[in-house]
């Protein structure tokens, strides 16, 4: 055990003479040593199952070109930061396993460790969930395939293990991430390692091979065509082999080139007809792979007895749903009509298993690999390609929906599913046309299910018919949803964009700019929204100057929506104009209809007192929150499933002001209602209302340390900070600030009852997450890293780091310094020296576009 480090569960360790590091988390993700030594394959094997040669673990092509690149990656695994992480990123088939095999190698030869790091949702019955890798004198190379895959939390659980590695260890880390894009996903995920983390992060699109190599198409396919013939005993042709049009985009990607070169070479041994373009390459290498279940279901030794029509159902069927445990392969093939249950699908699977020995033991169902093979079997096996081949079936679409559909509730397989659906479908248009765009029309839950990462993805696919996006449209959550923000912000800029384009109607296109700004406020991108909100107030304005009757109430919501994002973004000024205005329309119409424009009324009202506040107006700012929470109240007892959330948002808000205001024994029952309710309404649905659960915590732990009730403070603020950092890994954008509050305020409660050196930890990660934020947006989030250094310079001071402390301490006067000079009502109580706990930002009231 000494020298290791161990990713699992927690473990009893005995007979030690050394260091062993240990993650105490259950981690969704496996590691193991990455094996860079060649897996023989036979002469015989290759000759009949030919695209084995195609593996990246068979390495029969020596890694050539790629010079600029790996130019490139070397100096950044020798860089001098402690941890790194780079994304390399680009369409499938571009080789970039075999690049992260390259870089491992050369890690290797200089005794770093490479390890691979596997996403593992839900273990396999009989797995272990513990990691244990040795742990080298050099460096550690972690290589993470289909990062993309990944859910946001599981690879910011990953890197957070692997910078805590290196603090504990002092060992130097390299995160190689490897996926097809770097959609919406990426961004997040940057900016919370970076910021967070404070890992280094970094992507690389890996370009096109003229663009990136001094070896050319033809020297790659004559190079990979070399060794296809010799693994397969073929003498090359005196005037060499024979190359297609290696120009044509198509062949952009290594795997393009190498398939081409293969299916020349086994195609000449055989004396069948050379094959033309890509699309009749993966053509004949499919044609192959029937050939040689063929060959096992008529041997004389042993013969598989499925015949190669049933085999290849069941070879479609495992590309869809991946690796699975028997169990659910028996489902699989049951519900898509390719076996009843019992001894014929055990029969069939088994067949399978000697066709495609999976890569762990514990599974069935091995996927036909490469991926772009298995995606050109799904879609040359669907009618209505262009290309000839003898692969197409009339029951492929059928069988694919029945797969999903057979069973009322999506199956296990959904994910995968659509995600390989969704893939090919980038390449293969009659494959969306056919089989997956019907299948969403049909059944669009099933996308919802596949996850947020394949929804962005799909959003993504050219010429993407936008009856699909508006089918998912209104499954899209109407608030924020941990999981599916960023997913909605992708759907919605696609057909906000279209929309625009088609239509003159002025009020159509504010209710468009209007939706757009809320679904980009969501996911975050606040400063992205701004726009959007600003064109729906201008046009709505115009409206109403014409037909005020029918379009203020319309201006009122976005005035107030434009105002609460001026307000998200630091410029509160210009966000209390639009407020103001808002309130007095809203005013004006509850006078002439109560019921209807009432809770507009309360809204805008909490939101005014939580400008004024921000704008130093304390004695203002109680009127209107205490008017908004009457409102809410009432309307919470007639209407509790519409208006208890907004009664808890305006509570909240109640309970800051009077709190601000010195009244903390008046603070304390608000912010304790508003806790007990935002408790219950995320116990029913946790992805709306969790952010609002941790919020509301946080706040009810600062009234209660105001109190003096400090032991009791902790608990809140300590679930507050868990709550945040798992909103913080699925969606930075929107929930980093939320969780550097709650960090401050741990660290402050911590120093409070004597526990100074755990205290320190939450408030440094405090200023670091602050201090990333200011430096995109410093007018929302300034004050924030100038309260924060304040609460570390005196975390410093308390464990004797006098020093440190006093430039922390010097930093944060500065920064309240220039703010008191702009802004002297708000910042001048600050600048001398606040020590009062943080309450997490106000909420304000808004929601989607009429």
């Amino acid at each position: 055990m000494t020298g290791s480090v161990i990713f699992g569960d927690t473990v009893q360790i005995a007979g030690v003479d050394g260091d062993v590091t240990v993650s105490l988390d259950r981690p969704p993700y496996q590691v193991t040593i990455a094996d860079d030594a060649p897996v023989p394959l036979s002469a015989a094997r290759a000759r009949a199952q030919p695209s084995r040669l195609l593996l990246a673990r068979h390495q029969i092509v020596p890694f050539t070109g790629r010079e600029r690149t790996l130019d490139r990656l070397a100096d950044w695994v020798g860089g001098d930061e402690p941890v790194a992480a780079l994304l390399v990123h680009g369409a499938g088939g571009q080789g970039k396993t075999r690049l992260a095999a390259q870089v491992g190698a050369s890690c290797s030869a200089v005794g770093w460790a490479v390890w691979q790091v596997t996403y593992t949702p839900t273990p396999v019955a009989g797995s272990t969930p513990v990691s244990r890798v040795a742990l080298p004198g050099g460096g550690v190379l972690a290589v993470v395939d289909y990062a993309d895959r990944w859910p946001a939390s599981a690879l910011l659980a990953l890197l957070t293990q692997l910078r805590d590695l290196h603090v504990r260890a002092g060992t130097r880390v390299r995160v190689l991430m490897l996926a097809r894009s770097d959609g919406y996903w990426w961004p997040a995920l940057a900016d919370r390692a970076d910021s967070t983390l404070r890992i280094e992060v970094g992507q690389l699109a890996l370009p096109a091979l003229s663009a990136d190599s001094v070896d050319d198409r033809p020297g790659l396919f004559a190079t990979a065509a070399g060794r296809f013939a010799a693994v397969l005993d073929v003498a090359a042709p005196v005037e060499g082999w024979p190359m297609p049009d290696l120009a044509a985009g198509r062949f952009g990607q290594v795997l393009a080139v190498h398939m081409a070169a293969l299916a020349e070479v086994d195609a000449a041994r055989r004396g069948d007809v050379l094959p033309g373009g890509p699309d009749a390459v993966s053509s004949y290498l499919l044609g192959r792979e029937q050939a040689y279940w063929q060959q096992l279901h008529t041997r004389a030794e042993a013969p598989v007895q499925t015949p190669p029509e049933v085999m290849h159902r069941a070879v479609v069927a495992a590309t869809l749903t991946g690796a699975r445990p028997r169990s659910e392969a028996r489902h699989a093939l049951t519900d898509a009509g390719f076996a009843d249950t019992g001894p014929a699908a055990d029969r069939l699977i088994d067949d399978h298993t000697t066709c495609y020995p999976p890569s762990d033991t514990r599974t069935v169902f091995e996927p036909l690999h490469p991926d772009r093979l298995g995606e050109d079997l799904l879609a040359l096996s669907t009618p209505g390609h262009d290309s000839s081949s003898r692969l197409e079936r009339d029951w492929t679409p059928e069988a694919i929906t029945a797969l999903l559909t057979t069973s009322e509730a999506p199956p296990a397989w959904t994910s995968s599913a659509i995600t390989v659906l969704v893939e090919a479908a980038h390449r293969w248009p009659h494959l969306a046309t056919t089989v997956l765009y019907p299948l969403i029309r049909a059944h669009p839950r099933l996308a919802i299910t596949a996850g947020g990462a394949t929804l962005t993805r799909l959003a993504s696919i050219p010429g993407i018919e936008l009856t699909i996006l508006e089918t998912l449209e209104p499954l899209l959550p109407p608030d924020r949803h941990i999981d599916l923000d960023i997913a909605a912000a992708a759907i919605t800029d696609t057909l906000t964009h279209h929309r625009l384009t088609h239509t003159t109607d002025p009020a159509h296109r504010a209710h468009l700019h209007a939706n757009h700004a809320w679904r980009l406020a969501n996911a975050g991108q606040r400063q992205r929204a701004l726009a959007p909100a600003e064109n729906a107030v201008r046009i709505r304005r115009r409206l109403a100057e014409v037909n005020p009757n029918a379009h203020l109430p319309n201006l009122a919501k976005s005035l107030n929506t434009l105002g609460a994002l001026l307000a998200m973004l630091g410029r509160r000024e210009q966000a209390l104009g639009s407020v103001e205005e808002a309130t007095g329309i809203y005013r004006r119409l509850v006078g002439a209809n109560l019921d209807t424009h009432l809770p507009d009324l309360a809204g805008s009202l909490n939101n005014l007192g939580t400008l004024l506040a921000a704008l130093g107006q304390q004695e203002q700012a109680l009127a209107p929150v205490d008017e908004a929470t009457s409102i809410y109240r009432r309307l919470a007892e007639a209407n509790p499933d519409t208006h208890l959330p907004n009664l808890g948002m305006s509570l909240n808000n109640l309970g800051i002001r009077l709190s601000e205001l010195g009244q903390r024994e008046q603070a304390l029952p608000p912010a304790e209602e508003a806790t007990s309710i935002y408790r219950r309404l995320a116990e029913a649905n946790p992805d709306t209302h969790l952010p609002d659960l941790g919020m509301s915590l946080n706040n009810l732990g600062s009234c209660l340390s105001q109190l003096g009730q400090r032991e009791q403070a902790l608990a809140p603020v300590d679930e507050a900070t868990s709550i945040y950092r798992r909103l913080a890994e699925a969606n930075p954008d929107a929930y980093l600030p939320g969780l550097a509050i709650s960090l401050s305020n741990l660290g402050a409660f911590l120093s409070g009852l004597g526990r100074r050196e755990q205290a320190l930890a939450p408030a440094e990660e405090a200023v670091r997450i602050r201090r990333r934020l200011a430096e995109t947006n410093p007018d929302t989030h300034l004050p924030d890293l100038a309260m924060s250094l304040n609460n570390l310079g005196s975390c410093l001071s308390q464990l004797g780091r006098r020093e440190q402390a006093l430039a922390a301490a010097k930093e944060s006067t500065g920064v309240f310094r220039r703010l008191a000079e702009a802004n002297p009502d708000a910042y001048l109580p600050d600048l001398a020296g606040s020590s009062e706990p943080v309450k997490s930002s106000e909420t304000f009231s808004w929601s989607g576009a009429l």
